[in-house]
């Protein structure tokens, strides 16, 4: 199981500031929160959490579509600094689906999927996403595009073992095969007067179904999924805000249990072919009482999926610090923190690191802090 990160992390950054003869020491201080999103509207408990910079707003949670059969949850959020020019955003949940039988494409259509010819994901982006999320910046110019290959075959992987549980429940009746594609696009553009950069972040499953026709062939039908992240910042500040955006990516945590149990819903109310909203909503209530058990297979799956996401920044290694492994001797744990201070500490929830050799926060507190040893 995840071992969710359990509370704020405090970074102090030391500046040293001469005015003449005289030295002084002052502290930018930079708190992040924790912040767990709770499905209020669907299993009623945590779907994902991440840390939040203190002063930053986040907007957004868990969604629900009832109108749906089985009904879809999606995930989409914005946390967006102080003055709202910086922001990291998980984009809504699209799905779409393509035949090229006129049929299916309404029958799909009325279902509440959109239709649309599937696409790559760099043409995506420029096709697709720009369009109908950029409309209203001017001078866009995209400046870099990059495939992820290693995104894409961890999107796959975790789409085959989801199929394959949802498959548990209620068996396939017809053939399938799992593609995946991932890549990201980096482009500039002016809003509200202000010179922009985002960086925008796709990866592609496709499902492709072989269904059986009503004249005894094989028809073709292609469910395909985007999932769209972003952050973006004014031109001038873009390399300094990169530090945060990788802090907040990389603090992420879903939970594979919600996960599943999504997965288990939508194959229930498949298999038992359920209508009703009670039905559905009692369903629900069985199957979140019913423990689940993540197969290894799958933790790993997440795992990997999140170092993948985690290599975008590797794009901006000249403007992030690397970072240095430290155990945590109160939760007898590894933990790693930014490179290039001289000591850090931890009261087993909050973590304060500092390039002042003689600071110690246990002066003036009511806390018990304890140093925290470098790994070499």
């Amino acid at each position: 199981m995840v071992k969710f990160i359990r509370s704020a992390l405090v970074l102090l950054f030391g500046i040293t500031c001469l005015a003449g003869i005289a030295a002084a020491t002052e502290y930018q201080t930079l708190t992040l929160n924790k912040h767990v999103v709770i499905d209020d509207k669907g299993f009623g408990y945590e779907a994902l959490r991440l840390l939040v910079p203190k002063g930053w707003h986040f907007k957004g949670g868990v969604s629900w579509n009832y109108n749906k059969m089985p009904p879809e949850a999606s995930i989409a959020f914005t946390i967006a600094s102080p003055d709202g020019g910086s922001v990291l955003r998980q984009f809504p949940h699209m799905n779409l689906f393509w035949s090229q039988d006129p049929s299916m494409q309404l029958s799909y259509s009325q279902l509440g999927v959109g239709i649309q010819q599937p696409l790559g994901a760099i043409q995506f982006l420029k096709d697709f996403f720009i369009p109908r999320f950029c409309s209203d910046v001017s001078n866009l110019k995209v400046v870099e595009t990059q495939n992820l290959p290693q995104l894409a075959q961890q999107t796959r992987d975790l789409t085959q073992l989801q199929l394959n549980l949802f498959g548990q429940i209620s068996p396939f009746q017809f053939q399938f095969e799992v593609r995946a594609e991932a890549g990201r696009l980096k482009m500039e553009y002016v809003q509200g007067g202000k010179k922009i950069i985002e960086d925008v972040t796709v990866a592609i499953n496709y499902v492709i179904c072989y269904l059986p026709n009503m004249y005894g062939g094989i028809t073709r039908g292609i469910t395909w999924i985007p999932t769209v992240t972003s952050f973006k910042a004014p031109a001038h500040e873009f390399n300094d805000r990169i530090r945060i955006f990788k802090i907040i990516a990389d603090s992420r945590k879903d939970n594979p249990v919600w996960a599943e149990n999504c997965i288990k819903l939508s194959a229930t109310v498949t298999r038992d072919q359920l209508r009703q909203q009670r039905a559905i909503f009692n369903r629900m209530q069985q199957i979140s009482k019913t423990q689940s058990e993540i197969s290894d297979m799958i933790m790993d799956s997440y795992q990997k999926r999140s170092q993948a996401y985690d290599r975008i920044f590797d794009n901006y290694s000249e403007a992030i610090r690397g970072v240095d492994s430290y155990v945590d001797p109160i939760n007898d744990r590894k933990i790693e923190l930014p490179t290039g201070y001289d000591n850090a500490w931890t009261n087993g929830s909050d973590y304060i690191i500092s390039d002042d050799a003689g600071f110690n926060p246990n002066i003036g507190s009511t806390q018990n802090w304890e140093r925290m040893n470098r790994q070499r």
